[in-house]
């Protein structure tokens, strides 16, 4: 039998690696092919995704293939995997198969690298996926496989093109969380990224004090503004498309709609939880507790300009009773703005006595404590 090895840290896999494997099989370079996660990669210093989470999207993204395989063989070796070590290692386990290894055009310009290069290029014989025009500046020989190559990379999945993974890697993505804040990091401004991370950390606290599960917690802290920033025109296609009964309500409220659909669209979150969570959490009318406590955390956002703590204690203690306080205290707030919003538009338009009486009943409607004044 012969096997072709495909390496690499798959992080995570994406289309165009399952491409590779699938086109060695149709021009028959080998019988099988084994995918290889690298369990401790020596050109990075550290993987976004752990080995047993890359393993896992690698099985989900092979499934419908049953010549292509996953070996774990890096992990018993354990420290950092070397090709060579590796190789080595596997014609001992299985000395009646024919080993061959599958590369990258990149990573052919740079075989001379690697470790023990000339011995390697010895033991195994090496099937380059390149384009046809495309020159391999390598001393070593190689067996060219002319294909289309697919411009993908998995650091393009990371930053946000999930649909670039399979549906089973792309569900394992959602439900652990991986590159979640890679991909939120690059939808919003350096100072609303470090509120989502505050935020997150403040729904861990609260949740474990409550024994909710705190990654679910963590995931609506991270998630709940990603769409806080989008432009507005973008926005209101969102709100057009999935909303049009909310289009009268100010725009500065639409991110927490549209940012359910977001995260489902793109990250692939179908958490019922998490969705409503960030749908209501600009409101507060969420009545899940996932809702309530990431309305908490929002307002309740430790790097907001004032003292938060004795709220933050409440909400540990009673969550129920800590929401009720919290949004009874931002009524007031927003009432309050709303009387400084009446009585300037009053101070800057010289009115007559009229207008004068009308602005006084709004002031007594809207916040009654001032209208003592």
């Amino acid at each position: 039998m012969k096997i072709a090895l495909y390496g690499g840290s798959f992080d995570p896999v994406h289309a165009a690696h399952i491409e590779v494997a699938k086109t060695a099989l149709r021009k028959q370079v080998a019988d099988e092919v084994w995918m290889i996660p690298t369990y401790q990669n020596p050109w990075k210093t550290q993987a976004s995704a752990s080995y047993a989470e890359r393993v896992a999207m690698l099985k989900a993204a092979i499934k419908p293939y049953r010549h292509i395989k996953v070996s774990t063989i890096e992990a018993s070796l354990a420290g950092i995997s070397y090709t060579i070590d590796t190789l080595k290692e596997l014609m001992k386990r299985y000395p009646q198969v024919h080993f061959c290894y599958l590369i990258g055009s990149d990573q052919a310009q740079s075989l001379v690298k690697w470790k023990d290069s000339a011995e390697l290029v010895k033991l195994v014989s090496f099937y380059v996926f390149t384009r046809s025009e495309e020159a391999i500046d390598c001393p070593y020989p190689l067996h060219l496989i002319p294909m289309k190559i697919m411009p993908i990379s998995s650091t393009q999945v990371r930053m946000g093109a999930f649909s670039l993974a399979a549906k089973g890697v792309k569900r394992i993505i959602a439900a652990k969380g991986l590159y979640l804040e890679q991909w939120v990091r690059s939808c919003m401004s350096e100072k609303r990224y470090r509120h989502s991370v505050s935020v997150a950390k403040l729904a861990q606290e609260i949740a474990a004090c409550h024994h909710l599960d705190v990654h679910k917690a963590w995931m609506c802290g991270m998630l709940h503004d990603v769409c806080k920033e989008m432009p507005y025109e973008e926005s209101k296609r969102w709100m057009m498309r999935y909303h049009p009964q909310f289009m009268h309500q100010a725009p500065a409220i639409w991110h927490g709609y549209i940012g359910a659909h977001f995260v489902e669209t793109k990250y692939g979150v179908y958490d019922h939880d998490i969705l409503s969570a960030i749908y209501h959490h600009v409101l507060g009318k969420g009545t899940g507790v996932y809702a309530k406590l990431l309305y908490v955390c929002d307002k309740l956002d430790p790097l907001r300009p004032y003292d938060s703590s004795a709220a933050i204690a409440l909400c540990k203690q009673d969550l129920d009773k800590g929401f009720r306080t919290v949004k009874a205290q931002q009524l007031a707030y927003l009432k309050k703005e709303q009387v400084e919003a009446i009585a300037v538009c009053y101070i800057n338009s010289y009115a007559n006595e009229e207008h004068e009486r009308k602005t006084v009943e709004k002031i007594k409607e809207l916040w009654p404590e001032v209208y003592v004044c």
